[in-house]
């Protein structure tokens, strides 16, 4: 290889990494969120659920579980630690949501049971 196509050959990795390099390798923490079921077959619902929640990548020592239905508006149903779980009796239908929330109220992470159909 000459010497020009090596300058050429290194413009090019150059460009390529030029983006990542730019954009930085930065990690951003993110809240967990577990929704378990998370699909369930249409014939067995309702059912019920567990919640998994953990907080504390982004700092926070406290977290709040709001619920909600298709088409009808949230409301509180759990307030914990940074961390935690929490079960719901047989209720989660198609659609059925869980928000975590910070204690001031941003959300954080959202999860929704999906229905598949019955065979």
């Amino acid at each position: 290889m000459n010497e020009q196509e090596r300058k050429g050959s290194s413009l090019g990795w150059a460009m390529l990494f030029l983006p990542v390099l730019i954009a930085g390798c930065s990690f951003s923490p993110k809240a967990v969120l577990e929704l378990k079921p998370s699909v369930a077959r249409e014939c067995d619902t309702p059912v019920e659920t567990s919640v998994y929640w953990d907080v504390s990548p982004l700092g926070l020592k406290n977290a709040t579980l709001e619920i909600s239905d298709v088409g009808a508006p949230s409301k509180f149903w759990h307030a914990g630690d940074e961390r935690g779980t929490a079960e719901a009796p047989a209720w989660a239908r198609d659609g059925y949501t869980v928000t975590l929330l910070s204690a001031n109220g941003v959300v954080l992470a959202r999860r929704t049971l999906t229905t598949i159909a019955c065979e």
